[in-house]
Formats: structure tokens, sequence, C-alpha cells
């Protein structure tokens, strides 16, 4: 052990995107390493030469057990990469230790802590501790249990409910596992995992931090306002324009003073409204319900101020990096926005307050998607039309656009197939291979058919696939959702590099290969595809209705 130095990599050290190498023990990093030894105990002080700006950085320590009798010695880390050298070195001005135990089929354990976090650990207590961890694991991963005739699918549950502990820090749910493990993003899907899994307190919690952060004492005093440093590609973050006013949720769990570059309100009052349906929790509707009206006032007043019912979508969904619709009507952000109409207008039902204003968006919307934006003569919704110039429709429609239609309930069953149908006959299809594989009629999915490659709008990615594979389900296709979703899960989790992984990416993502480790958006719309797909388990605790549709492939 060795080559500590504190520093930090710009994503965390997660697969494919920081150096492969950079948890490696390398020489130079071993400098300014100071080790205490005391029998089968040691710590580790580093810190001291992280850089030419050492003085900047703490002082740090690690400290560990081995099993008592272990030979623990310093020696040379010059020689890190030749083992025989190494064990027979002296220490140098660049040291490392390794420890020598005689190995046998009784149990050992070994402890690594944080010194000033927690207390020294005594040898003879550490096979308790890992029998508590084994515990408090076992219990985690058993959130979710899965029987299936299929082998590659029974591990999902212990899979899933790992991966979501690891992305729940109170009091919200985090970008991701490793990379992104920041409270970074208000309603990226990670926090639909709360209600899927059973978590009402990890859904509270989250919900409510970001309703604290909605702002509620900022008019809007001045016009939208482009950020010139930025090339008007953003929003300027001023408070007093239209995004950044009244409804507005900020970036920050219980904090109205950060603002964020994305429109994060949209997705995060879709899970919102998910939770109740989730719960059927009316008074828990009417403690939010101004928050909600706050929402869909910002909502509408921003992105849909001509009162056609069709909504610009700004930064509203994953992929929305490099996203531009100009002041577009955008078909996902106007799906979007009619499901939360309509279940708005029901919890006002429910709570005697007057839903008509609601149910008059709702119509709205549908009215003017089905006629601005539904392709009769193709079969598919539009990507987006143009609000300005010529008013182009834009007809080479992403996934996003069809599985949002579609879990929005913009559709009709007919509809649904057609527009899955495109996606079967214009998406690129890549079939999923392996090693001794024999089930190979499995797939994924690229985003979109667009060119040329620019990031975020044409990638493999694990959330798009399964989200797609929801929508499958959704109109009944429960062939080609169930080899869509079981072709990202071989993709991500067998055939990958990290064994049941979440990946942000794929492997067969030609610009970016596979790409993080847990990531929040694929973990959730992951769960969604087997709990409200493949289960087809779709709560209305609003109405007491609960409907089980399984769509198990023959």
């Amino acid at each position: 052990m060795g080559g500590a130095n504190n520093q930090k990599f710009g994503r965390e050290g997660d697969l494919n995107s920081d150096p492969a190498d950079c948890f490696f023990i390398k020489a130079n990093n071993c400098s300014g390493n100071i080790y205490q030894i005391n029998q089968n105990k040691f710590t580790i002080q580093y810190g001291h030469h992280t850089s030419n700006r050492a003085s900047q950085h703490k002082v740090m320590s690690i400290a560990g057990t081995f099993p008592i009798g272990t030979d623990i010695k310093e020696v040379d880390g010059n020689l890190i990469d030749q083992l025989d050298e190494l064990i027979t070195s002296r220490k140098s001005n660049k040291p490392v230790i390794i420890a020598k135990y005689p190995v046998s089929t009784i149990p050992f354990y070994i402890e690594l802590h944080n010194p000033k976090s927690h207390s020294e650990f005594q040898y003879n207590d550490l096979s308790n501790v890992f029998n508590k961890g084994v515990e408090f694991r076992t219990q985690i991963a058993s959130r979710i249990k899965i029987k299936t005739p299929d082998p590659f699918l029974n591990t999902l549950g212990g899979t899933f409910s790992g991966a979501e502990d690891a992305v729940w820090q109170s009091p919200s749910y985090l970008h991701g596992a490793i990379c992104f493990r920041e409270l970074l993003l208000t309603g990226w899907r990670g926090a639909y995992l709360a209600d899927l899994m059973g978590l009402e307190d990890r859904a509270k919690t989250h919900f409510n931090g970001y309703l604290n952060s909605q702002v509620i004492d900022v008019p809007v005093t001045l016009p939208h306002l482009q950020d010139t440093a930025l090339n008007l590609a953003r929003s300027a973050k001023i408070w007093g324009t239209p995004m950044y006013s009244n409804g507005y949720i900020g970036r920050v769990p219980n904090r109205r003073d950060v603002m964020h570059h994305y429109d994060m309100n949209l997705v995060f009052i879709d899970q919102l409204l998910w939770h109740l349906k989730w719960t059927g929790d009316l008074d828990y509707a009417r403690e939010i319900y101004p928050a909600l009206q706050r929402h869909f006032t910002w909502e509408k007043k921003l992105f849909d101020p001509d009162n056609d019912g069709l909504y610009d979508a700004y930064a509203c969904i994953w992929a929305s990096d490099a996203l531009q619709y100009n002041g577009g009507k955008v078909t996902h952000s106007t799906a979007y926005n009619y499901r939360a109409n309509k279940i708005m207008a029901e919890i006002s039902e429910k709570l005697g307050k007057d839903p008509s204003i609601y149910k008059k968006e709702a119509e709205l919307i549908l009215s003017a998607i089905n006629k601005e934006l539904w392709i009769k003569d193709k079969g598919w919704w539009a990507e987006f039309k143009d609000n300005m110039g010529n008013r182009i429709r834009h007809d080479n429609a992403a996934i996003w656009t069809i599985y949002h239609a579609i879990d929005s309930d913009i559709h009709d069953p007919f509809k649904a197939y057609q527009a899955t149908r495109y996606i079967d006959t214009e998406i690129p299809h890549i079939p999923v291979m392996g090693k001794g594989l024999k089930d190979t009629a499995n797939y994924v999915i690229s985003t979109t058919n667009w060119q040329p490659y620019m990031w975020s709008i044409n990638n493999v990615a694990f959330g798009e696939i399964s989200h797609t594979a929801l929508a499958y389900w959704q109109t009944g296709r429960y062939e080609e959702a169930f080899k869509m979703f079981k072709g990202a899960v071989l993709d991500a989790m067998y055939l990958g590099s990290g064994p049941r992984n979440v990946t942000q990416l794929s492997f067969y993502d030609a610009a970016r290969r596979e790409t993080y480790r847990d990531f929040a958006d694929g973990i959730a719309t992951g769960v969604r595809a087997l709990v409200q797909g493949m289960y087809g388990i779709m709560p209305d605790l609003i109405n007491n209705r609960l409907t089980i549709r399984p769509g198990f492939p023959r």
C-alpha cells in the first residue's frame, strides 16, 4: 500500500473518464508518505508532497489493521512494478508498505479507516464488523427480489437495490455513485427510484428538499437575457429574468439562492406526480399544492408564452447538453406538460380545488400536439417545429421523443405502435454479442440517427435504451421490449468491464465507449422498465386503483 497524495480526479477516477491508471501505485506519488507501523497496525500520513502547492493541502491520514502475526515493512516504491525486487528491497525516499501473512482456509480480515472520524479497531472485532456489513448489504440487496426462468435477469434485484442505495445521500438522490457524486440536478431521473422501491421516506426527503429550494419571492422584472460569455447559448443567471423567478426550483436542496443552467422543474414535477400516484397521499398533495401551482405558472409563462399548447424545451432531459430547439415547439417537453396538467386536474378535484385551468391546458396540449407534431402520413411524432422563419417541422425524431410521448399518455394504442415501428426501422440497432453468449437475439439502440456526431445527441446509453424498452412494454410490444432491455443488461452488467454495473454509456457507443459506473439516470430507468414494464405494475392510488399488466416474453 502507498502512493497516497490526496489528488482529486476530474471524474472521481470513474470508468473511461479519468485515466485507467489513476488509482495505481506510482513511485512519484509515494514521496512524502510517512508510515507508522505497530505490530499488525499501520498509519500512513500523506499530503506533504502533493504538488508545488503542497502547502495548500491538509495532511491526511489512513489507518489500518492486518491479522495478528502479519509482517509489515516499508520497501522501495521505485520498484513497484518489479514484485520480486520490491519484496526484498529496503525503504527509500518513495516508500510503500508490504504485508506478508500466511494464507489458510481460515478467513482473515483487513480494514482501513480514517482515524479522524473513527476510533481504532481491534483485530478480534473485525469478524463481527464484517458480518454486520454483510447483514446490512443483504438487507439492501433484498429490497427487490426477482425469480424468472432467465438467470441473467435474476440478479437484477440485488443489482438495482445496491445501486439505488449508492446514489442516495440525504437529503437527495445524486447524479451518480462515483462520478457526479453531488447534489447536482433537481430532476434527472434518479428520484423515481424511491417510490419504485418502496422507500417513501427517501422520496419525501428528496421532494421536500427541492420544494424548499423553489423561488417564491422573485417576481419577473427583466426580459429574457442570454449569457454573452457563452455565445448566447444559455440564459443569463440573473434573478428576475423569466427563467430565474418565482416557481423556479434551484439546484441545491433547502436553498433558494443557487441557480442552474438546466430546467430541472419539468422532470422533478413528473417524479413528484408519480409519487402521488404511488402513494395516493392527498394530505401531502394538499401540503405541496401551492408549490405545484407556482411551477405550472412558471412553466407556462416561460415555455408557452403564445398559449398555443406547444412548449419549448430548454435543457430539460438527460440528452439536453447539445440539444437546441431555438424557442421551437417540442414533442418531449409538450408531452411532459400534458401529463402534468392532466394529473394536476385530478389532484385539484380530489382536494376540492378548481381543476378547470389544468383540464383546459391538457386539452389544448393534446389537440395541438396531434395537429402540429403528429406526422399522420408517416406515423410518428416530429422532434420539433421551428417557431421562427419558415416554421419547418423536423421529422427525424430521437428515441426520447417517442418514449416520452408514450410515457406521458398522449397516444392511442395504434399511434404508439406506429411510433415504435419508427424506432424499429429508422434508429440503428446493434446486436449484443459476446464470447460464449448463446442468446444473440438481443440488441441495443442509439438515441438518434443524426449526423455528424456531437456529445449527447447520438449515443448508446443504458438509461435511454431502458426508457425506450419501457415505452415498448407500454405499447404492448413485449417481445421487442424484452430483447432491448436484456440487450442493455447484458451489455452493461455481464459483458462490460464491471460486473453488474449500470453504465451511463455503452461499449457500443462509437464515440465514448463504456463510461461511468452506477449512473443514477440509468438505474432509475432500468428499475422503471423492470417494475412498470416487464412486471407491468402501474399505480394510480389517487383514484384507488392499481393496474398489473405483466409484459413477460413468450
